[in-house]
């Protein structure tokens, strides 16, 4: 592992290199509030004379021309938006002496030649390129949520420059300061195992982030992509806008409570610990099998979320829209009428409940 410390815009100014989101990372989700408070950290920052820690960003070669980030997406992400945001300011409010011109921001941190300087996840590339565009127009009125949070937070940094009493020499001063400690992942690294550590320290994973980098980290990216979008995907949109994954994190405690009878969680912290357990000491069957149960369980969680008890999951025969489970055998309940025009309709399966 190769480990510097650098301003955050060098880092992202890396010429003739690209960054990339693997497919199977959380998608962007900061803030309103977490956005607000990075806005004070550059301003604070740059009054006071001094740097500000932006955190740690874990990079791997990712190709000939990318880096790959495993850890740190949010941040770089948050940044490029940013500067997004400034670039526009410029444009509209020309010839401010000590600034770079909206077309070197752009070459230098948010473009790789034609291509965006950053491939986010699939899940987010139509709000991150949107959000790259002038979109000024965008504003938090009346959309709220429904705005992606690329666009949500792209509009709130160009709603913040707008404001009266904005300096655009302070705010590029206090990005400058912005510095990061960036560590280079070599061939010998175990960057789960990093990821793992670095992420037991504060920086702010749930359960499901943990157990999709568990699950995704080691496979190839062909393979990755496959699992994901055919797994993975699916089943965390069960869940709708779920912020903090929190629906889809209950329903990984709750299978686990379930298919491991000897193990329990105490809390949320140790749910990944366990489950991490299980698939190393006692699971038998294939990555495949088991991201296709969490999937067919997550359909009835998803569907009954309004039970907290894991004990009313425990005679539903999930397995009948999936793989064989220890509760597979336990006897049927009645299916509602609603629940079974819904499995019928949308999954082509007959219960049969």
């Amino acid at each position: 592992m190769e480990v510097s410390k650098l301003p955050l815009l060098d880092f992202i100014a890396m010429p003739d290199r690209r960054f990339t989101i693997p497919l199977f990372q959380r998608r962007y989700a900061w803030t309103e509030p977490m956005v607000r408070e990075l806005w004070r950290d550059i301003h604070r920052s740059a009054r006071d004379g001094r740097s500000h820690f932006a955190g740690i960003m874990l990079y791997e070669p990712d190709g000939a021309d990318a880096y790959a980030i495993v850890d740190g997406q949010q941040r770089i992400t948050t940044a490029l938006l940013l500067i997004s945001a400034f670039a526009d300011y410029l444009a509209s409010h020309p010839g401010i002496d000590g600034l770079p011109s909206p077309q070197q921001l752009s070459r230098t941190y948010l473009m790789q030649g034609a291509s965006p300087k950053l491939k986010p996840s699939s899940a987010d590339a139509a709000a991150f390129a949107e959000a790259l565009k002038n979109t000024c127009s965008h504003t938090m009125e009346g959309e709220g949520e429904l705005l992606p949070r690329a666009l949500a937070n792209k509009s709130l940094f160009s709603g913040l420059m707008a404001q009266d009493g904005f300096d655009p020499l302070l705010f590029w001063r206090g990005m400058q300061s912005l510095g990061i400690i960036a560590a280079r992942l070599g061939a010998e690294d175990d960057d789960q195992a990093i990821f793992e550590s670095f992420n037991a320290k504060g920086v702010p994973l749930v359960t499901a982030d943990l157990v999709r980098n568990y699950l995704l980290t080691a496979e190839d990216p062909a393979r990755q992509l496959r699992l994901y979008e055919t797994y993975w995907e699916p089943m965390a949109g069960r869940f709708g806008d779920d912020p903090g994954s929190l629906r889809l994190n209950n329903a990984i405690r709750a299978w686990l409570a379930i298919r491991c009878r000897g193990h329990r969680a105490a809390s949320d912290a140790e749910v990944f610990q366990v489950f991490k357990g299980y698939c190393e000491s006692e699971y038998e069957g294939t990555l495949e099998d088991l991201l296709a149960e969490l999937l067919s369980f997550s359909v009835v969680w998803a569907e009954n979320y309004r039970y907290h008890a894991v004990k009313k999951y425990r005679s539903f025969d999930w397995s009948s829209i999936g793989r064989k489970t220890l509760v597979s055998g336990r006897p049927r309940k009645d299916c509602e009428r609603g629940s079974y025009e819904y499995y019928t309709r949308h999954l082509g399966v007959d219960p049969k409940w």
